[in-house]
């Protein structure tokens, strides 16, 4: 049962960090100086960030999810 805790702990670690990065780093973020694209190019630029933290914390998830379903199967 304390693996399964675990295992949840690290899942909301990781939305809340990944929800103040994109508040507080990908939400001033911009780009500047390709004139009237600056809102678009800010825009994909902060989609692809966001994408790849995603799949950075699924793989970060996924490694805390073989630690604690292996250790609790005991494989």
């Amino acid at each position: 049962m304390r693996h399964v805790l675990l295992f949840i702990a690290a899942m909301w670690g990781l939305i809340i960090a990944g929800g103040g990065v994109a508040v507080h780093v990908l939400g001033p973020a911009s780009v500047a100086g390709l004139g009237e694209y600056d809102r678009p190019a800010s825009s994909a630029l902060k989609a692809a960030a966001a994408v790849s933290m995603v799949a950075v914390w699924v793989l970060a998830l996924a490694r805390v999810k073989d630690y604690v379903f292996r250790r609790h199967a005991g494989w």
